[in-house]
């Protein structure tokens, strides 16, 4: 017995055709190589793309697709070449003494091809599952409960509670009357008991970008253990300029209250205004009246003043989203009609269209920052706080830092963007704004290629986004094109950003103020958003 064949079989194992070359076939020799070497050239164009090429290609299902044919091709090849190069040099004799060597050899080299494959069809999963395309869509449509028998009494919110009260009865819905249902069922619900309103097929984006500004709403969600319901406590549009690469993070506060509506839905909340502002009056002077009542009939008995309304949504920001997620007609082709709500009203008070929203749970927050290995934050005052952990069964998130540099892990993190009590909404706001700019200028390529896995969890299980599939690579030539050096932050935070307060004394958006920060910003550079020059994160 010789040990020839499996050494011919290790090298055509190596290199396609080299086995047979050894054994002296120059012609099958070269019939074996010339794929190879079509596929390494191949790598090659492939790597020349660079990292933005690349994961530009990466993030193609086309091209996702491609490659898992490819890796099967490639696999029946090398294991084509493996088993000729050893049946060349074996006799038939000797063959079965070598069964074993050979199965671990053929072992080997199917191993790389089973990873790619489980790392691609990963992706693909991933990709599908999070992204939208035009076929999800249309399931998505067609799958929408029948709204007209449900009915969804908003009257039954009280001032704690987070959830609707939703009852199964054959009845006109809640969502289809006018002071509070989603404005284009109320506009179609004369038709909807004669016939079924179909809409427009899905289309996707003819521009992806939609010109030289990228805008996103990124959304904090607040949904974890003994937390009924979700809302979005943090909200932060980022806008970047494509053409000079600056960034701009521009937070809204939670607690803003009767924030302005656009045209289409500005009566969408009368009867939400109505009920709001009853609970809003309030009687400090304990006369047993409110003090906002007045007489005005003269018989000595404060009078309600005449009730006007707003056209706004009456009740705090991080709100709007329970209050519209069952929007279906509105935003038939939406993953999450209440995200679509929010995205719609925060471009109507910036005055800036936005483009798409990602929402993160805070389960999804912690791993992010777990999986790219942490981040480093510049604290600028002791913190020792602990705050709910986002898993059932988990401790508590604790930091305990004190003022300088710190490296925060994703429970830390957690910590220190949620905590408010001895600070503010607004402090947490800042820090929430500083941690996404930390993240953003940190993460290198090889802490996201560790972080691949992970984060592929996470886009399934944390993440809700309107961003169209087809549109990745784009975005990621747009995320090449950002500036790190160049990102300021923004908090439309009292006192500067309000026109007063309610009578329970939420902000109020000063719509004029915010609207001319967003220009300045955006006219002026980076450099406009503070008096000094400087981030509020240095």
């Amino acid at each position: 017995m010789t040990a020839r064949p499996i050494i011919t079989a290790i090298l055509s194992a190596l290199i396609p055709g080299a086995g047979q070359l050894l054994a002296r076939r120059p012609l099958r020799a070269a019939i074996f190589f010339v794929p190879t070497a079509m596929t390494a050239i191949a790598a090659y164009v492939f790597f020349d793309q660079g990292t933005l090429g690349m994961a530009g290609l990466l993030v193609r299902p086309t091209f996702l697709t491609g490659l898992l044919v490819l890796d099967v091709l490639l696999l029946v090849w090398r294991a084509v070449s493996v088993i000729d190069a050893f049946v060349l040099t074996s006799e038939p004799g000797n063959r079965e003494w070598l069964a074993v060597p050979m199965a671990f050899i053929l072992l080997v080299v199917a191993i790389p091809h089973v990873m790619v494959w489980s790392y691609v069809t990963d992706t693909l999963d991933a990709l599908n599952s999070t992204f939208v395309t035009a076929s999800s869509m249309q399931q998505m449509r067609a799958g929408h409960r029948d709204l007209a028998g449900r009915t969804v009494d908003y009257r039954q919110l009280g001032s704690a509670a987070t959830t609707r009260t939703v009852y199964s009865q054959a009845s006109r819905s809640a969502i289809f009357e006018p002071d509070f249902g989603d404005p284009e069922a109320v506009r179609v619900w004369p038709e909807l008991a004669s016939k079924v309103i179909t809409p427009a097929p899905y289309q996707l984006p003819d521009n992806p970008l939609g010109g030289d500004r990228l805008t996103i709403l990124l959304v904090g969600g607040d949904a974890g253990p003994n937390r009924e319901g979700l809302r979005t406590d943090s909200m932060n549009v980022v806008t970047v300029d494509l053409t000079s690469g600056e960034v701009t993070l521009f937070g809204f506060p939670r607690n803003f209250k009767l924030m302005p509506l656009p045209g289409r839905f500005r009566n969408s909340f009368v009867g939400l205004e109505q009920v709001v502002i009853e609970r809003d009056l309030t009687d400090a002077d304990g006369d047993g009246w409110p003090d906002t009542w007045y007489d005005q009939d003269g018989d000595s008995i404060p009078d309600e003043p005449p009730f006007v309304s707003c056209h706004c949504f009456p009740k705090m920001l991080n709100e709007v989203h329970q209050y519209t997620q069952d929007w279906t007609q509105t935003y038939p082709y939406s993953p999450d009609p209440g995200l679509s709500a929010l995205t719609e009203i925060l471009s109507n008070a910036m005055d800036l269209p936005i483009d798409y929203f990602v929402m993160v749970d805070m389960a999804g927050f912690v791993n992010v920052i777990d999986a790219i290995g942490g981040v480093d934050i510049n604290v600028k005052e002791p913190y020792h706080v602990k705050v709910s952990s986002p898993e059932v069964g988990k401790p508590k998130a604790a930091i305990n830092v004190e003022p300088g540099m710190n490296h925060l892990d994703g429970l830390e993190a957690l910590a220190y963007t949620r905590w408010r009590i001895g600070s503010s909404d607004y402090h947490r706001m800042g820090r929430q704004r500083c941690l996404i700019r930390a993240a953003a200028t940190q993460t290198n390529t090889l802490d996201l290629i560790r972080a691949y896995p992970t984060l592929l969890d996470l886009m399934r299980e944390s993440i809700t986004t309107d961003i169209p599939i087809d549109a990745l690579p784009d975005l990621v030539w747009a995320a090449g094109q950002i500036d790190l050096d160049r990102v300021a932050t923004v908090g439309f935070v009292p006192p500067t950003y309000n026109d007063g307060r309610t009578p329970g004394h939420y902000p109020i958006p000063d719509i004029g103020r915010i609207r001319w920060k967003v220009k300045d910003v955006l006219e002026n550079g980076v450099d406009s958003q503070s008096s000094s020059g400087k981030s509020e994160c240095d």
